[in-house]
Formats: C-alpha cells, structure tokens, sequence
C-alpha cells in the first residue's frame, strides 16, 4: 500500500486486520433462548443459530459464524449436566487460554451468562455456570435473564385473576403500573437475590439485564438495552467499536460508533492538510465506506457502496453550494456522467460554473468554507440516512437490501434535512479563517448535529412504499 493510499484507507478496514470479528461465548443450558437472543441482537435470523446445534456433539472451540453478519464470532458452552465435570473444566481451560492469546481478534472478548428466569423454586444456574460466575477473570461477563415476557405474561395473568375474582376493573396505566412493581419484585427474588447470594455480596458482581426477544412493544427496548450494557463494559475502544458495529439492534450505538469512527481519522482529516491534493471523488468514496461499514448492513450486493448512491448523496448537499451555482443544479445527465465515467468532465451549466462544481465533485480537495461546508454535510446526511434505514430495516427483519429500501431513506431524509442543512450554513457562515477553527470543538459539533437530528424511535412512523428496484431520479431529491 502506497502511502497516498495508506491515508485514504478506511479506518473500518484498518481495525478489521487487528480485530476482524468480535468473540463472544455464550453459556447457558439448553432452551434458555440463546440462540434467539443472538438472533435478535445480530440480527441473523434465518442463519445457522445456536439452537441448531447439536447439544453434546459440539465443541466450545469451534468456532460459531454467520454468513449474514460476519463481523461476531459465538462459542457455546453446551449446558452443564449433572455429573459434566470434564465439560466444565475444558470451558474454563477455553475461557483462561483465549484470556491470554497475543492477537486481539483470538482473545475472547465477552461472556453471556444468559440463564432463563425461574419458576416454582427452579434452579437459576448450573454447577459449571456458578464456577464461571466465581472465577476470577479479565474477560467483561455480563448476565443476561431471559424469557422476560413469561415472567410478566405470569404476572398479568395472575393479577387478572385477582380482579375478576373481586369483581374489580382497573385503569389499562395502572394494570400496566402495578405488573411492572410485581415483575420488579419478582426478579429481586428469583434472580439478583440469588445472584447476590452465590457471590457473597449485598450487591450483583457482574452488570445484569433482563430480556426478551417478543416483538410486543414493552419488550422491544431490552435487547438494545443488553447492547447498551455490553459497550458500557468492554475497556479496549477498538473492541468496543467491533461490537458497536457487530450488533444490529440499537440504532444509538451505531451512531456512536460511526462518531468515534469519525474521530479516529477523516474528520480530524478535514481541518488538517492530509487530504489536500486528493480528489473529492476519492474523499467521498472513503468517508462512503467508512460510514456504510460501520453500520454493518446486510447488503450482498452492495448497493449502499454502489456510485449511483453516492450520486444520489451528491445532491442531497448541493443547496449548500455557494449560491452562485443554485441556478445550475446538478442535472441527471450529470450524475450519469458521474457513474458510467468518473473522470468525465461534468457540465451544469455556464463556464463559471463548471468550475465550482468540478471541485465538488471531480476537483481536488481544497481547504476552503464550500468545500469543507459540503464534506461535512455529506457526513452528516449519509449518517443520519444509515439511521433512518436502520428503522426500515428493522421493521423488516435482517433481509438483504434493497435499492427500494435505499430510496425510501433518501426520501425520508429529504424531507427532514432543511435544519441540518440550516445550521450546518449558519455554522459555517462564523469561522472566519481556519487558522482560528478549534478543531476538537468542530468535530463535537459535527457530532452534535448527527444526535439532535437522529431519529426518535418514539416519533418513528415508517409507512410502506412501492418496491421500485431502480434507483431514483435525482430530481426527486430536489421536489419541495
């Protein structure tokens, strides 16, 4: 790799040649939803899952990957049977001797210790799983309570019980109050008064959460809250992004990822001079991958890294041109020529123009208040773009993607962009001269923006469209 070509790599591909997958091993007996839960929290429905494996007949180094999501590596413990001392030793010879390997991406970088919550006085954790949770090691282990929605299915149909032998109504808020008090007291006594117990202490060792992989809506914030809690403990940032873009059920984390992916090079790039001399094509094209990588979506066919998107993003931004060059938007024929010829000279419009617009888009990068304006748009849009198909995905299940799906987020997008855009212009209307520009205080703005504009769960309505496999004209971007 030339050296021009080492500041232009993405940094994604960078971490992948240190730590190309995330290792987690799951332990747990038989049918306590692990593999649901990984499906639900890597998003590989349909795959090769946990469940599917043959229980006495694996062995925990063999290595568990998916062909949809091929950022997360599993490995399982088998349960725990009476009488299995030889299976409990080889786990944790396993779990010391991946402890101590040189390579990152060999280390074992998590344990799940995911135990179904119990009933009618059943045992919470196996004798191998209580040695595990008494060890002393290195490795973050997180507990993981399962089957959430049963405990609370239990509760309500007890307390539903209660009133109708009472001959008593409630309010739907209150019915709804009082399960999550008895679901809380409940877990207290099935499960963190005996975790407490087993370790000797007032208080858990090990972080906690409990789950559920049911798609009712009380449920659906517990797997991204487990995500939000396996981050919270992992200490080596490059495993910590590995996860963040692994998962692919908290849309929080992977905004967060793309900012701290952000950080680690090409913004800071674009306050410095390391990018100077390189094409804008070439600047649009690593800051593309970057961003599409670290969203980790299932797209075989690689649409999202496809130059008709780029093209499309091209003309998201052009209202932050100098307003010399409004009068002259870039024409379809224009991005065609973008696509089918990369290096064709583009013309919108009179001469003066075209000038302005080939530094845009085939130009060299020049650290100038239009140039830079622009790049942060586009990062700021094709992030906040990766956010809304998140959602469109997610209310679909992990399916490969789709160039309907793409379009769907432009529009989307299109429609929600005028105050990005805004303050994006009346921040860049103040710099002044760069040699004034805080770079570390530009960049916490960039990221300011991506999270005030991100997209509230709660406010999403997402509504079905027609599933055109053709890309979109770009004037549809341009309709008001």
């Amino acid at each position: 790799m030339s050296a021009s070509e080492a500041v232009l790599a993405p940094y994604t591909d960078i971490l992948r040649q240190e730590c190309p997958r995330v290792r987690i091993l799951v332990v747990g007996k038989s049918g306590a939803g692990k593999s649901a839960l990984i499906n639900a929290v890597f998003g590989v429905e349909g795959a090769t899952a946990v469940a599917n494996w043959t229980p006495g007949k694996h062995d925990i180094d063999e290595p568990h990957s998916f062909p949809t999501n091929d950022r997360i590596i599993i490995h399982d413990s088998q349960g725990f049977e009476a009488g299995e001392e030889a299976n409990i030793k080889k786990v944790l010879d396993f779990i010391d001797r991946r402890s101590k390997m040189p390579a990152l991406g060999d280390q074992l970088h998590a344990i799940w210790v995911c135990a179904e919550i119990p009933f009618a006085g059943g045992r919470l954790f196996e004798t191998g799983v209580e040695q595990i949770l008494k060890g002393s090691w290195e490795i973050p282990i997180i507990v993981v309570f399962t089957k959430l929605d049963v405990l609370r299915d239990h509760q309500e149909v007890k307390l539903n019980q209660e009133l109708e032998e009472r001959g008593e109504d409630m309010d739907d808020n209150e019915f709804d109050a009082k399960i999550d008090t008895f679901v809380d007291q409940e877990m207290q006594d099935r499960c963190i008064l005996p975790l407490c117990t087993l370790m000797e202490s007032d208080s858990p060792k090990y972080p906690w959460v409990a789950t559920s992989t049911d798609s009712k809506p009380q449920f659906k914030t517990t797997i991204a809250e487990l995500v939000n809690l396996a981050l919270k403990w992992i200490n080596l940032e490059k495993v910590w992004i590995e996860l963040a873009i692994a998962q692919r059920s908290n849309a929080k984390a992977s905004i967060e990822a793309s900012i701290r992916v952000g950080r680690k090079r090409y913004w800071r790039g674009l306050f410095s001079d390391i990018l100077l001399g390189f094409t804008m094509r070439s600047v649009l094209n690593v800051l593309q991958r970057d961003i599409v990588n670290v969203w980790n979506m299932h797209d075989p066919n690689s649409h999202l890294q496809a130059p008709e998107f780029l093209a499309l993003l091209s003309v998201l931004v052009e209202d932050l041109y100098d307003e010399a060059t409004n009068d002259y938007p870039l024409t379809k024929k224009a991005v065609d020529a973008i696509i089918e010829n990369p290096k064709a000279i583009i013309i919108a419009g009179p001469t003066a123009v075209i000038v302005l617009f080939a530094e845009w888009v085939q130009g060299t990068y020049k650290k100038t208040k239009n140039s830079l304006r622009c790049l942060i748009a586009f990062i700021v849009d094709l992030t906040l773009i990766m956010d809304t198909l998140f959602y469109l995905v997610l209310s679909r299940g992990q399916t490969p993607m789709k160039i309907a799906l793409i379009n769907q987020a432009l529009r989307i997008y299109k429609d929600r962009k005028a105050p990005v855009h805004t303050s994006i212009r009346a921040w860049a209307d103040g710099w002044g001269t760069f040699t004034h520009l805080d770079e570390s205080a530009a960049m916490k703005k960039i990221e300011n923006i991506i999270l005030i504009n991100s997209v509230k769960p709660e406010q999403w309505d997402m509504q079905d469209e027609p599933s055109d496999e053709s890309w979109m004209a770009p004037d549809a971007l341009r309709e008001t």
